[in-house]
This record gives structure tokens, C-alpha cells and sequence, in this order.
């Protein structure tokens, strides 16, 4: 195969590398297009398997959102360009020939489609030694077969690291039958192939998604937990049970420190010095109680808080949405969603996601709180421009209704935001999510509740479903064993299929 040198560089029509890809190809090929850099050379087929349901546009639109390439939903007879990326269209198999991408129905033999097997054996006879197949995420063993074929004639091959890999089932199939030229992390394919196909000038790799590994904020943003004294521990336990008996909640679980915070600063501002005096203060009046359970509660929120998280959470969302049918619920919960910005940013998130096909699916976002306060802005979606510092001017205009210095929550929205009042604890479970979205609760918990609150999460999530963290949290080594790690710096994690014992969420 002719990879560098004038010999290279005489080659007219552009060379073919057919990506194959199934379940959690999307979260792979988003951050490898988004560094295949232009070199005039390479044009890119994708063989993403997906259901007969009109995905192609979805995924076409999620990948261009991130790629540095054009992408484009292929049609038949397609004549393909260089530094273009085609999305072979759900329902089709897609083969080379002279340069074009012809579609057809699938065969009865094909278990998935877009067949990769299909797709690569055509590159492969097409291209012989300038053949390029790249093998990612999927289940099951789609493109070794394909891959042996491009091997034949001298081609290249190359294939996802299965560590990084969501499902490792295809490229392993494919390094284990021994059709791999170079096993790869997806952020190295644009490179390397620009190493070996270079362009008219050297090419510079378009970083548009900073490396998660170079930024791990929450580790640095963890304190140790201070000592919380005996005078302090004798004053705050009565106060935790007054507070039960006026309210019905239960602070006891609660990280005493954070609570001692609070409680210092509202005898401060009351101008008390002692546990003696703010006691009295509460037998003359007893509303005070209230005004302590307020502050105790965990209620500031803001839109897009942590926008790179954010974007994170969308690669995978993205991904998520694929193995969805027309009309199947998309349902997730935001606990302490505080004032409700984080439910809204969310829709805005997912509609982004699904553009024009969002009104062929049932999105139903619930956020549950228990300062009933809080849960009236919630409802009312009306809010200061300041909680929007990290939301596109474009969002605000599409998704909300803007009036001097505030803004409030469109139509669309309200429409499938929902709020009520509710315990994470107690009350009937949640079941049958796709997202839980839990950021800067966990933190105010002792470990133990933290734990019972992580399985009540994995109980109420689908197979493969997502939780979502606060940058400054993370999971015991308890809940380790119930969640993956999707993206660690973002603090992003997928449901495990384990057995859990009845007795681990009670009490």
C-alpha cells in the first residue's frame, strides 16, 4: 500500500476508509471526526447499524454538530469527495464502486444493517492497497470478515481500542482474528491517517473537545472533611430532631459540617452566640425552625452549570437516543432540581439533540425538590439573565421567552418539564429511566446515605442508563460496582447490570 511520497500524492480520486460501528459507535466517532483533520485525500463512509426507523438524519446532524468534516446522509450513486464524511441511510447497504457509494436493500443474511461486512469487502475490491477499514464500538463481530478482505489485497485496517470502547464486541473479534494493522484510541485515527496520507500541506488536527484526562476539577475540589466537635455534634443533634418533628424532614444523614455552616451563619445574621440562646429564640418563636429547614435545603442551580459537562453528557445522550424507537418515552429525573433550571437545560440539551424529530418522541423530564419555595419558581420557568451566563444567546431566543432582564421557559419546554415534591427516599419508585441527573446533592450526605441513594439510582434506571454527577462528587467504592465510568472528568457514569439484594435500599 503506497502511503507517503510523490507516489501518494499522485493518486487523483480520493481514497475510501469505511467506518463500521454499532452499539456505542456514536460516542466514538463523535470525538474521532471531530480531530480527522483536511487533507484533501480521504473521503470517510460510515456503516452505522441502525433500526428501519429514520435515524439517518438524527445521527447525520448529531455527527456534523461535532465534526470537522462536512457530513452528509448518503444517497445512491453518491460520487464521494475527499475530507467528506457519508452516512450510509438506516434500512440500506451501502458498496464502493468506481468511486461511488451505490445503496441497496439489505440481504436476508445481513443480521444488522448497515452491513460493515458488506461495506468493506466493497473497498477492498474497489481500492485493493488503498483500501482503509476502521472498526469501533459494537456488539457482536460486524467487520472481521470485512476487514480480512481488505487485508487480502494489502489495504489498512485499524480498529478502537476495546478498553475505550463501549461494547468491545467488534474490534475485538476483529484484532483477535488477527485483521488489525494498528489498534487505536479514536482520538489517534485522524492523525495517524494524516501521517500516512498526507495532504498538499502538513495538517493541523482540529481540537474542538479538550481531552477529558487533562482535567480532573472535582479531585482538586474535594476538602478534607473537617472534625466536627463534641460541643458542636451536642448542639445540632436536638436541633435535627426539632426540625423533624416541625417538617417531617430528616437532616440526620446530612454532612454535619455543611449543616454547622449554615447554622453558624443564621446566628450570625440573627446576632446569637450561643446554642442556649438560639434555643430560646426558637421556644419564642417557633416559625424559626421553618427558616432553618430552608436554609439546610440545597436550592441554587443555574442554567448549563459546567457547560463542558454538559457537552459531554449530550455525546452520550446521543447515543442513548439511537437505540430508541419512534414514540418510546426518553425519562429523566433531576433530584434536588432546586428552582428547575437544570430539568429546562436538559430539554434544551435533548432537543438540540433530536432537532426536528423531537415531536416523534415522549420526552418527560421530572424534577423533584423539597423546598416547596423552590419548586415554585420551578414552575412559574421565569428567571434573572444572570443564571444564563453559560447558555447560548441562540438558546435563549429559541427556547424561552426573553423580556428585559429576565427570561422564562417557552411552550415547548413547559411541555415536558414536570415538578412535585418529593423525598429521593421515600415515596414510590422511579423506574424504567434513561437519565438521572444528581449534581451537588450527593456531596451534603454522609457516605452511607450516599450509598443507599446510588442504589436507588441503578433501581430506577434502564439497562444501560446514565448518571450524571456534580464535578465535585464521586462514587464510593460501594457504587462503583452498580455504575461504569463513561466520562470521569465529567463525572458521567452507565448503569451496570448487577443483582441488588432488596435490603440495600431500605431504611
Amino acid at each position: 500500500m503506497t502511503r507517503t511520497g510523490s507516489a501518494a500524492a499522485s493518486v487523483q480520486a480520493p481514497l475510501i476508509a469505511g467506518v463500521g460501528a454499532s452499539a456505542g459507535g456514536l460516542e466514538a466517532m463523535l470525538p474521532m471526526f471531530a480531530r480527522v483533520p483536511r487533507t484533501g485525500r480521504i473521503a470517510y463512509v460510515v456503516a452505522q447499524h441502525m433500526m428501519h426507523n429514520g435515524h439517518s438524519e438524527l445521527v447525520g446532524r448529531i455527527i456534523g454538530r461535532e465534526s470537522a468534516l462536512p457530513v452528509v446522509v448518503a444517497e445512491n450513486r453518491n460520487t464521494l469527495r475527499a475530507d467528506t464524511v457519508y452516512l450510509i441511510p438506516s434500512g440500506k447497504d451501502g458498496c464502493i464502486r468506481g468511486g461511488c457509494l451505490y445503496l441497496s436493500d439489505p440481504s436476508a443474511e445481513n443480521l444488522s444493517t448497515p452491513s460493515v461486512n458488506v461495506l468493506f469487502r466493497s473497498i477492498a475490491e474497489s481500492q485493493r492497497e488503498n483500501a482503509i477499514g476502521i472498526v469501533l464500538s459494537g456488539a457482536g463481530s460486524d467487520g472481521t470478515a470485512g476487514c480480512r478482505a481488505i487485508k487480502a489485497y494489502g489495504g489498512l485496517t485499524l480498529a478502537q481500542d476495546p478498553v475505550e470502547a463501549k461494547f468491545d464486541g467488534m474490534p475485538s473479534a476483529a484484532i483477535a482474528a488477527g485483521q488489525i494493522d494498528r489498534v487505536l484510541h479514536v482520538a489517534q485515527v485522524g492523525e495517524t491517517l494524516a501521517a500516512l496520507f498526507p495532504g498538499p500541506a502538513p495538517p493541523t488536527i482540529t481540537e474542538r473537545i479538550p481531552p477529558a484526562a487533562t482535567r480532573d476539577p472535582a479531585e482538586q475540589a474535594i476538602p478534607a472533611e473537617p472534625t466536627v466537635t463534641e460541643a458542636q455534634h451536642l448542639e445540632l443533634a436536638p436541633l435535627l430532631r426539632q426540625i423533624l418533628d416541625a417538617t417531617g424532614i430528616d437532616f440526620s444523614s446530612y454532612k454535619e459540617d455543611t449543616l454547622l455552616r449554615r447554622l453558624e451563619k443564621r446566628k450570625s445574621t440573627l446576632g446569637v452566640h450561643s446554642a442556649q440562646e438560639y434555643q430560646a429564640l426558637i421556644r419564642r418563636q417557633p416559625g424559626e425552625l421553618n427558616i432553618l429547614h430552608h436554609l439546610f435545603l440545597v436550592s441554587v442551580s443555574s442554567f448549563f452549570r459546567d457547560r463542558e459537562s454538559f457537552r459531554a453528557l449530550e455525546r452520550a445522550l446521543a447515543d442513548l437516543v439511537l437505540g430508541k424507537a419512534e414514540n418510546e418515552p426518553l425519562r429523566i429525573w433531576v433530584p434536588g432540581c432546586a428552582s428547575g433550571e437544570e430539568c429546562y437545560t436538559l430539554a434544551v440539551v435533548l432537543f438540540e439533540i433530536l432537532g426536528e424529530c423531537r415531536r416523534r418522541y415522549q420526552v418527560r423530564i421530572v424534577g423533584t425538590d423539597l423546598n416547596p419555595e423552590a419548586l415554585e419558581l420551578a414552575k412559574k420557568g421565569t428567571y434573572r439573565r444572570t443564571a444564563c451566563r453559560e447558555m447560548d444567546d441562540e438558546h435563549q431566543k429559541q427556547y424561552f421567552n426573553v423580556a428585559g432582564q429576565h427570561l422564562s421557559a417557552g411552550p415547548e419546554l413547559r411541555s415536558c418539564v414536570f415538578f412535585e415534591r418529593r423525598d429521593v427516599f421515600s415515596g414510590a419508585p422511579m423506574n424504567d429511566l434513561d437519565l438521572v441527573s444528581c449534581r451537588n446533592l450527593l456531596i451534603y450526605l454522609k457516605g452511607s446515605l450516599q450509598d443507599r441513594l446510588v442504589a436507588i439510582f441503578h433501581q430506577a434506571l434502564r439497562p444501560d442508563g446514565l448518571l450524571f454527577m456534580g464535578s465535585s462528587e464521586s462514587l464510593t467504592f460501594a457504587s462503583t460496582a452498580l455504575f461504569a465510568t463513561v466520562d470521569h472528568g465529567h463525572r458521567l457514569f452507565r448503569r451496570r447490570d448487577v443483582g441488588l439484594r432488596s435490603s440495600t435500599v431500605k431504611g
